[in-house]
């Protein structure tokens, strides 16, 4: 079962993100331009303030619908066993953002995952993570992050094993081409959300923290 608990921390990201499908719209205009621009963050966690860049040339301020772009973006996570790092991601799931840079704490973002969609590069690990005694993606087919302010940081929730707790995620927003990328990560507690009860709380041999870091596209759609 340890490797089972350890990968089971990895079901907490779902930040970092996240998935049911989210559509494929093509890009249309521009998105808006951001309030203003700010140097770069080493990372999300080294800036907890929403970073926001300088919007592409030509755009112009207001609220905009943002979408995935169609088959693209990363949400992974990491975990400490028995003293080494391991790395996993989830392969489905997607991500909407409504942003007016006039006005950012009005903004929202969405982003569910697919928990059945987890991926260790091990079957044996991920149809046990699947199971009932772990995520039970039957009873819990998605985990979704849902946010409703961007003064600093995604303000919002997380609803995990159908445990729902409040999360505050750094996030950047930097210009892509004509339209944008969102990026950030978050450190998470699997116990928070009920992932290892009996034996599994245990936090000698399979730690307790999970690390999500998640880089999506974005498009705007409306």
């Amino acid at each position: 079962m340890t490797n089972y608990l350890a990968l089971m921390t990895a079901v907490t990201a779902l930040f970092a993100g996240a998935c049911s499908a989210a559509e494929n719209p093509a890009p249309q205009a521009a998105p808006p331009a951001p309030v203003a621009a700010k140097p770069a963050a080493t990372g999300p966690a080294a800036n907890p303030a929403a970073h926001v860049s300088a919007a592409p040339a030509g755009t112009s301020s207001g609220g905009a619908h943002f979408v995935q772009a169609p088959g693209t973006g990363s949400l992974t996570f990491s975990f400490m066993q028995a003293g080494a790092e391991n790395q996993g991601m989830f392969r489905q799931f997607a991500t909407e953002l409504d942003y007016d840079a006039r006005n950012p704490t009005a903004g929202s973002l969405k982003v569910t995952v697919q928990t059945g969609s987890l991926d260790t590069q091990d079957k044996d690990r991920n149809d046990g993570l699947a199971s009932a005694d772990l995520l039970d993606v039957n009873k819990y087919p998605t985990a979704q992050y849902v946010a409703n302010s961007f003064a600093k940081r995604a303000v919002g929730k997380l609803t995990l094993h159908g445990v729902t707790r409040d999360l505050r995620i750094p996030l950047e927003l930097r210009v892509a081409g004509a339209n944008y990328e969102l990026s950030g990560a978050v450190t998470l507690k699997r116990l928070d959300f009920g992932i290892g009860q009996g034996d599994l709380q245990a936090t000698d041999w399979v730690g307790n923290e999970v690390k999500v870091r998640y880089k999506v596209p974005l498009v705007r759609s409306k």
